[in-house]
């Protein structure tokens, strides 16, 4: 498989008065085009901060991020605009659907945002409604839609531009047991259809066994499940970078 992401000796450090806090140490790992990842750990583990990292939200101290061979803090500020619109797809806790529009409107946000035609962003993101079960749902607004729904259509908005990497925080963090279990089995089939990676930063132990692979994060130090790369068959050895 080819490697999508790659993620070279990044730190994070914050100063605090007069003392410097490390959230992130020196962390390597890539990820394959197409792969399920699991970023697990606790709450103030660093997770979120890597999170936006990866997706050009935050600065490192050092290190590197190559998406497709491509370092990100390379571009300015436009280019990352462009990154994030074109690349990234993003999934959050909290659905952040805008209230005042639709299902459809909210999922062709990103592509009306990157000047694709009305037309056109419309008939993707139905396409893309459809996809998540969706399709009799494409004029509630979300104070009309369960919160599964509202997730289900956060994460069509997060695939609708066909992004390479889908980037969620807790996507299932503000959900029921059995509602959770739905948007694990949405994730896992909509790999069967789309050739999107997913990083998932979690807490949620039962959702990163059902990933390609596992990364603990511990004080902002990532390890590898080493024993979930030989179990898989869509996963990849991380490189020792």
């Amino acid at each position: 498989m080819s490697e999508l992401l790659v993620c070279k000796n990044v730190s994070k450090q914050y100063q605090d008065n007069e003392n410097v806090v490390s959230v992130l140490k020196n962390i390597n790992f890539s990820v394959n085009v197409a792969e399920q990842v699991a970023i697990l750990g606790s709450s103030g583990s660093g997770k979120s901060t890597l999170l936006h990292i990866l997706g050009a939200l935050d600065t490192p101290t050092s290190g590197t991020v190559l998406f497709e061979g491509k370092d990100i803090f390379s571009f300015d500020e436009k280019q990352q605009a462009s990154f994030r619109n074109r690349s990234l797809g993003f999934v959050y806790q909290f659905h952040h659907l805008l209230p005042e529009f639709n299902a459809l409107e909210n999922v062709a946000m990103p592509l009306l945002i990157g000047d694709v035609s009305f037309h056109v962003a419309t008939t993707k993101a139905s396409e893309m409604l459809e996809k998540v079960g969706l399709s009799h749902r494409h004029t509630h607004k979300p104070a009309e839609l369960s919160g599964g729904e509202r997730q289900r259509v956060a994460i069509a908005r997060a695939l609708v531009t066909e992004p390479g990497l889908v980037l969620a925080d807790e996507p299932t963090g503000n959900l029921d047991h059995k509602t959770g279990q739905s948007i694990y089995k949405l994730l896992n089939d909509l790999r069967e259809q789309v050739s999107t990676s997913f990083i998932i930063v979690t807490h949620d132990n039962e959702l990163a066994q059902k990933l390609d692979r596992t990364l603990d994060i511990t004080d902002g130090t990532l390890s590898e499940r080493m024993s979930k790369i030989a179990s898989t068959p869509h996963s990849a050895h991380v490189k020792s970078l």
